[in-house]
């Protein structure tokens, strides 16, 4: 879930990864250092916006692959109660360590287990899952039960990629016309699907909720046109100020690689 959507450069930094380090400290550290890259930087800055208009304290949390707990830690840090599933056991591991080490352990409550198959019920005030719904073979059962595990007016998070972005325009073209890779579907191999704005808002409302906030991240695609121009992908600063200072303008909020939304449940 998240240990797949979120370690593209990891992968290629650390091949190990640190999803598969058994050692929580270690393995800790690795993903630490994966946030510190400029895409992930510049999509947890957007999340982190958006995320910060919704009340935490004593609120309950449902949060789908949590990976390493990033955004786990983030919410229960605000004062949430964070019930998380995750299937690699690897990554409750670190979870685990983590919210230990900052004496949230009271606050979160760690599941393993699988978004495509689990029965948590609610009602929760809100609903997490970031760079999880591409990697559902079958999403339709997820977006129903979000609208049953959300009580009125509680929220919800979502993240997945977006081929209405210029990086599908570009890395797109390039993979399913030139190359003829024409299954290609993203940076994982275990992705299923694209989605976009418009794909999203109307499954939101055919569950009952209704999209309030839009992020995008990786505006521009620089990592595919450095490697292809120069042989190597290279980051730059300007990147990341670049997604911050335009991730939740409109209408480039919908334009991203890494799309994002926030909905809030009819009452």
């Amino acid at each position: 879930m998240e240990a797949k959507g979120e370690t593209v450069e990891a992968v290629a930094v650390h091949p190990d990864g640190w999803w598969q380090d058994p050692n929580p400290a270690s393995a800790f550290e690795k993903y630490a250092r994966m946030h510190r890259s400029v895409t992930n930087r510049a999509k947890n800055a957007i999340t982190e916006r958006l995320l910060s208009r919704f009340p935490w304290e004593g609120r309950h949390v449902l949060e789908y692959g949590c990976g390493g707990g990033y955004f786990t830690m983030w919410m229960a840090r605000r004062g949430a109660t964070v019930h998380a599933v995750e299937h690699n056991p690897n990554a409750i591991a670190i979870v685990r360590y983590a919210a230990e080490r900052e004496g949230l352990a009271e606050r979160i409550r760690l599941v393993e287990g699988d978004a495509a198959s689990d029965e948590t019920h609610g009602p929760f005030d809100f609903v997490f899952a970031k760079d999880l719904i591409e990697h559902l073979e079958d999403d339709g059962a997820f977006f129903r039960r979000l609208g049953e595990q959300l009580r009125p007016g509680g929220g919800v998070y979502l993240a997945t990629q977006n081929d209405h972005s210029l990086n599908y325009l570009v890395e797109g073209t390039w993979e399913r016309w030139i190359r003829g890779n024409r299954d290609w579907c993203g940076w994982d191999r275990t992705h299923h699907r694209f989605y976009n704005a418009r794909v999203l808002g109307r499954r939101l409302r055919e569950v009952g909720i209704e999209p309030e906030l839009w992020g995008s991240s990786y505006l521009f695609p620089w990592r595919f046109l450095t490697r292809r121009l120069t042989g190597k992908a290279r980051p730059w600063e300007g990147w990341f100020r670049i997604d911050r200072a335009l991730g939740t303008v409109w209408p480039i909020s919908r334009w991203g690689w890494s799309i994002m939304v926030v909905g809030r449940k009819r009452g």
